[in-house]
């Protein structure tokens, strides 16, 4: 499903008499307007051709060719647009990142004072909005589990907070992010994604896909258990896919029905609750003050991912937001914060980019502000483009065969189990001890 549209690049209005023939007044555009950036999305592609005529040896003259121009903000208006069919609240990841700072600054919660419990997925791609909120907040303290499923109990929940800052009269300040996350590319398509380095589509996210098949083809009456129970080899997996079968179960959904979208809007009701009960058990609101933030997040990354290619787009569509401060909980309405001027948002894109210019900047829909992802920080946050240059991912791999014959310096670091007295420390695994799904034996002796 391409999301692209298409715009006249028009000429200014000439006069035919006593009338004036209205010119055709073009959309608002973005702050760079690039012609067919994605072919993948069935953008006009602009070919700029000379083409002589000869006329006994001389050019004849050639009329200069109508253009088309990719409407570039219309472009990214339609992806919002498309996000908001299934996340109504979804704003672009800088605004609203924008609007949680101004807003928690008004009940005195800063960078400065301030440290962020951030609970995202584990995939990688979720790093973009960890980056973030850190440019706010500074290095955050994070609870991650796969499909954002909370694991780390009070006692992990206790230890981020240990490391707040203390502000005068010696009270804490904490702010909690909790996000699922989901891919919807820049072709609509739901789950998909394209990351940097890998030459096919994959999905995000994963670890919800996985729960939605199951779920479908076992039913929720198989992944039911009682607390504590897990599959000790899929600890954090089989936490995930019990906490929603059993929320599936307990708002009387029909699993049939489901899609990932809405498994996604399950996970975060369920992973959103997990957060304000273990807070309940963590937290003390007499000598700390707390903000909680929560919704998804939503990659809208291009689906061919190239330089100069499609723009990427990041979304949050938030649920909650409150802050309880000196025990008075107050709920915040992010939407009825106006955004920052493009120029502002830009500056404050800038932090998390890693040096990296800003992308393209447009209005969005419903008074929102869309910014892209520029494809060179994804590239480099996303672990590859370390190497500077021409080697890197889109030279041929260095092969990395270990040479028949060995370097002495080669020699010097090999190490194995009959080194003994310099060995301290056995180097295979014990094959003997307890591994994390053996039965507990009794009689150990």
């Amino acid at each position: 499903m391409a999301l692209v549209h298409k715009t006249l690049v028009s000429t200014p209005a000439k006069s035919q008499g006593a009338l004036i023939a209205p010119a055709v007044r073009p959309q608002p555009i973005a702050r760079r307007v690039r012609s067919a950036r994605a072919q993948a999305t069935n953008a006009l592609t602009v070919t700029q051709s000379k083409a002589i005529a000869q006329t006994n040896g001389a050019p004849a003259p050639v009329p200069v060719p109508v253009e088309e121009e990719v409407d570039l903000a219309k472009h990214m208006q339609d992806r919002h647009a498309h996000i908001l069919r299934f996340f109504p609240t979804a704003l672009g990841v800088d605004d609203f990142m924008a609007r949680v700072e101004i807003a928690l600054a008004g009940f005195g919660f800063t960078g400065d004072n301030t440290i962020a419990m951030t609970n995202l997925c584990r995939d990688e791609v979720t790093q973009v909005v960890k980056d973030k909120i850190e440019s706010c907040f500074g290095s955050s303290f994070n609870t991650n589990g796969l499909g954002a499923v909370l694991t780390c109990g009070v006692t992990g929940m206790k230890a981020g907070l240990s490391h707040s800052p203390v502000c005068s009269g010696g009270r804490e300040r904490y702010v909690f992010f909790a996000f699922p996350h989901i891919a919807i590319n820049s072709e609509g398509e739901i789950g998909a994604i394209t990351r940097p380095g890998r030459p096919k589509k994959s999905c995000a996210c994963g670890a919800l896909q996985k729960c939605l098949i199951e779920l479908k083809s076992e039913g929720v009456e198989a992944a039911l258990r009682s607390p504590g129970l897990h599959d000790p080899l899929e600890p954090e997996y089989s936490i995930l896919k019990q906490r929603l079968a059993r929320r599936v179960r307990y708002e009387k959904l029909d699993v049939g029905m489901l899609d990932l979208v809405s498994l996604t809007q399950v996970a975060e009701r369920t992973i959103s609750d997990d957060l304000e009960y273990l807070i309940e058990k963590a937290v003390n609101p007499a000598i700390a003050d707390y903000a909680v933030i929560t919704g998804a997040e939503i990659h809208n990354w291009a689906a061919d991912l190239e330089d100069g290619g499609d723009p990427s787009m990041e979304f949050v569509a938030p649920t909650k937001a409150y802050v309880v401060v000196n025990g008075v909980k107050t709920h915040l309405d992010l939407m009825m914060i106006p955004p920052m001027s493009f120029r502002q948002l830009q500056l404050m894109a800038g932090r998390s980019l890693l040096n990296i210019p800003p992308g393209d900047i447009a209005a969005g829909l419903r008074g929102s502000v869309l910014q892209e992802i520029p494809y060179a920080y994804l590239e480099k946050r996303m672990g590859g483009a370390a190497t500077e240059g021409a080697v890197g991912r889109a030279a041929n791999p260095v092969n990395l065969q270990i040479a028949a014959e060995w370097p002495s310096w080669q020699s010097r670091i090999r190490r194995d189990n009959n080194a003994a007295p310099y060995t301290l420390h056995q180097l295979e695994r014990d094959m003997y001890a307890p591994t994390m799904d053996s039965p507990e034996l009794a009689n150990l002796n």
